[in-house]
């Protein structure tokens, strides 16, 4: 599900879409997303994801062209930047990288090949390095598991965690956030999964 301010007025394929703009938790399931039109009085990331009370909620700031290019929208809190202009289907590549069911999809055809058993090891495994990732905020430590978070991250199907735990082992500190966000949000789709 994809909530709010902005959400309404637009149809993305794949995406359940509902206006949470005066509270995200319109539904009885916590959202996966949030978009959010950059406009004067437009609530702040922090804001929204209180008020759908889901720490590590995605939130994506749907923007002019120069305000993408003058703010350093990740140090805001926002987890990507799409041009207001942008056609549907560039919003749906950009909120691909934080929809559940495809990783969940991917978890799925990896347990059909390779066995429930050993998937499930792994995404345990897994899962505790994400915490430990998620709770480290020492930029050395963080560096010494980011490739590996990278590497197993891709494997399984978290795209957005994997390219930005990628970004963060080549030295991209300012990443460490966006970062520990996307840890927090694959816990929880993990989570989800049972």
């Amino acid at each position: 599900m994809l909530v709010g301010p902005a959400a309404a007025t637009l149809n993305v394929g794949g995406w359940r879409l509902c206006d949470g703009a005066a509270d995200p938790r319109v539904g009885a399931e916590a959202p996966d997303a949030a978009l959010v039109a950059i406009t004067p009085g437009a609530p702040s990331p922090t804001r929204v994801r209180a008020l759908a009370d889901v720490p590590c909620l995605p939130v994506l700031a749907l923007a002019p062209d120069d305000w993408i290019e003058r703010h350093d929208w990740r140090a805001l809190g926002y987890d990507a930047a799409v041009p207001a202009e942008a056609l549907p289907e560039a919003l749906a590549d950009a909120l691909a990288d934080w929809h559940r069911d495809a990783t969940l999809a991917t978890l799925d055809r990896l347990e059909a090949s390779f066995g429930a058993a050993e998937v499930a090891a792994l995404v345990e495994r897994f899962s505790v390095m994400l915490t430990a990732a998620r709770d480290e905020h020492d930029l050395a430590a963080l560096a010494d598991m980011a490739h590996r978070v990278a590497g197993i991250a891709g494997t399984l199907g978290f795209a957005a965690l994997g390219r930005l735990w990628l970004r963060f082992s080549e030295g991209e500190t300012g990443l460490a956030d966006s970062a520990r966000r996307a840890a927090a949000h694959a816990i929880e789709t993990i989570a989800r999964r049972g």
